[in-house]
């Protein structure tokens, strides 16, 4: 089973504004990309590309609603 790493590379201690909390991401030690969380939208950009894919917040809603499973969370 592939174990992941998710490192938070810039983390602000204050609301999200100009500058992204960036999450790297990493399966098997090697990276599968960045995750950068922003005001707007969230933008995946892939190891080693120049171009990423973007999804505004109301987007992430309708992904996790339709291909989501349902789980309690705990903490």
């Amino acid at each position: 089973m592939a174990t992941h790493d998710v490192t938070i590379t810039r983390m602000p201690r204050r609301l999200v504004g100009s500058n992204d909390i960036i999450f790297e991401i990493r399966e098997n030690r090697q990276k599968l990309g960045d995750l950068r969380v922003s005001q707007g939208n969230l933008y995946w950009l892939p190891a080693g590309r120049k171009y990423g894919r973007i999804l505004e917040w109301n987007q992430l809603t309708d992904v996790f609603t339709r291909n989501g499973r349902r789980r309690k969370y705990t903490y």
